[in-house]
């Protein structure tokens, strides 16, 4: 109903860190259908950021990172599979959400170390108690300038039908380092009743993204079965990654046994969630 980024409205507005823009303003008033001019206490000229060095400056964007990397390409696939850039002029944000316990000690030890190294800014830190949910994010227009600048685009990552950069295919070290930031934030490790070796998967629902996917790992050499939409997924052979359906318009891909070892040795975790409950092979 407001237009915006659900972290924004949660933490920032909340926690008043940021001003409230007029027409925000307008809507929420609308919504409640109550009138609150009696509580403000005071009004900004359009023109008070660029005397702040504030929101609407006309500095031009700046490129923070010059050159592709292994590093941003493993961030790129964070951004992926947990991540989520939200832009509305004045307003851009970048967002990771992961599991407040299950993923806390990979976010805060991991992803924010390696966002920092690549461009020297910290990401915030939020934690949503109910929803057992842990967000990362920034509000720097710069980093969500470099982001686009090396493909990523910014909204809905669904109706965008997001794909990874093309940029990451020159090389097979930037595609390991991709496909494990996107396997440590949205895939799973799970075990296999009777079985010596577990169950990797992942799940998308992303047409362009599973594509880009299945071109990645044919490029490493590691065999995947065909993505399957039904109800339920019962595995007939031995198989690396698989995944239970729950709706009819999620996808999943298994990998046979043999190409377990492949993965761990040419890709393998970060995310320590899934390196524990990965058996010796």
């Amino acid at each position: 109903m407001l237009k915006i980024n659900q972290s924004y409205l949660s933490n920032e507005l909340k926690n008043e860190e940021r001003l409230l823009s007029k027409e925000l303003y307008k809507r929420l008033c609308k919504i409640a259908n109550l009138n609150f001019d009696c509580y403000i206490k005071e009004k900004l000229n359009d023109n008070w950021g660029r005397a702040k060095g504030g929101l609407n400056s006309t500095k031009k964007e700046e490129l923070l990172i010059k050159e592709e990397s292994e590093e941003l390409a493993e961030l790129i696939g964070i951004i992926l599979g947990d991540g989520n850039i939200w832009v509305r002029k004045p307003y851009y944000y970048l967002t990771i959400v992961g599991d407040s316990k299950k993923d806390r000690n990979y976010l805060l030890n991991y992803v924010k170390p390696l966002f920092r190294k690549l461009f020297n800014k910290e990401l915030h830190v939020r934690t949503h108690k109910s929803n057992n949910e842990l967000f990362i994010y920034t509000g720097s227009k710069n980093v969500i300038f470099t982001l686009r600048h090396f493909g990523l685009t910014s909204g809905d990552k669904k109706k965008n039908n997001i794909k990874i950069p093309s940029w990451i295919f020159k090389s097979n070290k930037y595609i390991k380092a991709c496909i494990r930031g996107l396997i440590d934030t949205d895939g799973c490790v799970c075990p296999i009743t009777g079985r010596n070796y577990p169950y990797i998967w992942f799940s998308c629902g992303i047409e362009n993204l599973r594509k880009s996917f299945d071109l990645a790992m044919k490029k490493l050499g590691i065999k995947t079965s065909n993505w399957n939409i039904d109800t339920k997924c019962f595995c007939t052979h031995e198989c690396f990654m698989t995944v239970n359906i729950v709706s009819n318009k999620r996808h999943t891909w298994p990998i046979f046994k043999e190409m377990i070892k492949k993965y761990m040795q040419t890709i393998s975790f970060k995310n320590k969630r899934h390196l524990t409950k990965m058996m010796p092979l």
